[in-house]
């Protein structure tokens, strides 16, 4: 690791010289090249991701030097779950933040993140949240792999001390990148619509507020605490989802809602289970239900579409 205590005259040299380059660049994958030189002068990560957040419009990604995303991209609905961009998206605080300030407690071994956060090879992210307008924030991320060191709240404050040099380079990466338009605007609003339905032709109100908790991440504690009701009371309202919804369990819950976005379509109002057409485990890639008491593999959460 990293003796960061003492930054001497080297340390200094080499942070300058790497803002230096950030500012000589000008496309956006050279100037995310070079923004990644600068933060490894004083922290230490395997990947780096960089996005613009908008409050009506999904998230437009403009670097990411991690593995290749699942088939449905960040930016065609997993955002939505993001505890990053939820925490945008309630009017929280910019500044330097680690998943486990955000994320609900557990997150770490719930459904979301054992299936997508580790089909990225992601263990653990640390990230910057830059307001560039009311309506818009920048955000940088930062990840290590499954077998490295979990990121310090020391980490969060070097992040936060670069966030000049951050906020500069995502500002002129945004110039380069494409504005969202009306379309993309209408696309968003039709997976918010059809996240807050999910599940509302079949479930009470109730049911579907668990199943959206569910959803981010949360546990059957967490779930109890959020609404006041005993953690009995949350883990009955989940077997009612489970068994209304054919699924077995959380995992099982997770991959019928990202199988339900693909449906999506701008304009889409109402449950999107709906357009599913009378949805079954049979068209996410299974032949037969799991053997009781097993989950599903993260990687069938996108079944049928050739992971690895």
């Amino acid at each position: 690791m990293l003796d960061r205590m003492h930054l001497g005259a080297p340390v200094l040299a080499a942070w300058n010289e790497a803002v230096a380059r950030v500012a000589a660049e000008s496309s956006v994958p050279a100037i995310a090249s070079a923004l990644g030189r600068v933060l490894e002068v004083v922290l230490e990560f395997d990947a780096l991701f960089v996005a613009i957040l908008y409050r009506h419009a999904p998230p437009a990604v403009l670097f990411s030097s991690g593995p290749t995303e699942p088939p449905l991209p960040y930016q065609d609905g997993p955002y939505l779950l993001d505890p990053f961009y939820y925490h945008y998206l309630r009017g929280g605080t910019d500044g330097g933040y680690r998943l486990v300030d955000l994320a609900p407690v557990g997150f770490q071994r719930s459904e979301y993140f054992s299936g997508y956060y580790r089909h990225l090879d992601v263990g653990d992210e640390i990230g910057l949240l830059i307001d560039s307008s009311p309506q818009s924030c920048a955000h940088l991320a930062l990840t290590r792999r499954r077998e490295s060191v979990k990121f310090t709240r020391r980490d969060c404050e070097w992040l936060r001390a670069a966030a000049p040099v951050v906020r500069d380079a995502i500002r002129r990466m945004a110039k380069v990148s494409v504005v969202p338009d009306q379309n993309t605007r209408a696309f968003h609003e039709s997976l918010r619509r059809s996240f807050q339905s999910f599940g509302s032709s079949i479930l009470s109100e109730r049911e579907q507020q668990v199943a959206h908790l569910l959803l981010r991440g949360n546990c059957a504690k967490s779930v109890a605490r959020i609404l006041e009701i005993s953690p009995d009371t949350a883990r009955n309202h989940s077997k009612r989802i489970y068994r209304k919804l054919s699924v077995t369990s959380q995992s099982e819950l997770l991959a019928l809602f990202f199988q339900a976005l693909e449906q999506v379509e701008s304009g889409h109002e109402g449950d999107p289970l709906a357009r599913l057409g009378g949805f079954n485990m049979t068209q996410l890639g299974y032949s037969r239900p799991p053997p009781c008491g097993r989950t599903l593999a993260p990687s069938v959460w996108f079944a049928g579409r050739g992971d690895d």
